[in-house]
């Protein structure tokens, strides 16, 4: 690794430790003060946020729209100072963020299988970090890895605190059969509504008004494994504090059709949106493949 890489590194892993140990105010302040270099200042994504919503909710007047994407903004904001106070959180802070209300749904699945958790880019997902707290089953988060490679071990070192594992996707099938054969029924943690490359897509899902391609891993994987999946609605119960409530999307026995599990995970997703929508993220280029352009 190259010494520039390592300082980058540990600039970033002892600046977010520092931020971390700093008045609950004070950082809900650089927050607020983040929103405002967002929103008014830099405009970050401005256009594709405000297609999205319009797209998204024709039916909604623009003042309701405008008011959604203030309040995206704003969790966007939190949502990065949130992230670098994972570096500093202690498993007693860490367990108090983030509270399972039904955790035992997702229990009894995972006492007997490899089980998914799938869930979106929406309220606080880097927290599922500590679900590993709560089970002594493997956890397994998948991910991209990112090109910058000090970022790439920021993140790494951050979603490992608590004993979960970050895994390229490209190695979620070997990690799975690795487990099985210790006889560990492990968690593999999937965000699922990224957009996937334009090779690979095949089929189009109705999702918030738009013909929407969905990355097929999570499906393909349940399929292969006969894995439960699990849907983790995170909410938000207050500044810095969130809750999830679980709900079984495919219990790994049912006979599905083609698509049938990821229709279910599209469903789920947008109802979420729908009952809050400023917690998903708006600035992703999520529908910038359209089938007429296939």
């Amino acid at each position: 690794m190259k010494t520039s890489t390592k300082i980058k590194f540990y600039l970033l892993w002892w600046n977010a430790k520092i931020f971390g140990h700093l008045p609950f105010r004070i950082q809900y302040l650089f927050s607020d003060f983040l929103y405002l270099i967002l929103y008014y200042i830099i405009g970050y994504r401005k256009k594709v946020v405000r297609e999205n919503l319009l797209h998204s909710f024709p039916e909604k007047s623009e003042k309701e729209r405008l008011g959604i994407e203030k309040r995206f903004y704003r969790h966007l904001a939190d949502i990065f100072v949130e992230t670098i106070m994972l570096a500093s959180f202690s498993e007693k802070e860490m367990r108090e963020r983030m509270i399972y209300t039904n955790i035992e749904v997702f229990q009894k699945f995972n006492n007997e299988h490899p089980t998914i958790a799938a869930m979106g880019h929406y309220g606080a997902w880097e927290y599922t970090i500590g679900y590993s707290l709560n089970t002594t089953n493997p956890v397994k988060a998948v991910y991209h890895p990112l090109k910058d490679q000090a970022v790439e071990l920021f993140y790494h070192k951050m979603r490992s605190r608590f004993g979960t594992k970050p895994i390229p996707m490209k190695d979620t099938a070997r990690e799975v059969i690795t487990e099985t054969h210790k006889g560990n029924n492990c968690i593999v943690a999937l965000i699922a509504d990224q957009t996937p490359p334009k090779p690979l897509i095949k089929n189009w899902i109705p999702f918030l008004h738009q013909p929407t391609p969905f990355i097929m891993g999570m499906e393909k994987l349940a399929l292969k494994f006969n894995m439960p999946v699990i849907f983790m609605d995170i909410q938000r119960v207050k500044r810095g504090y969130y809750s999830v409530t679980f709900s079984v999307l495919y219990d790994g026995k049912e006979k599905v059709e083609e698509l049938e599990i990821t229709r279910r995970y599209a469903a789920i997703l947008e109802k979420i949106i729908r009952r809050t929508p400023h917690l998903w993220i708006w600035s992703h280029k999520r529908w910038k493949h359209k089938p007429e352009n296939l």
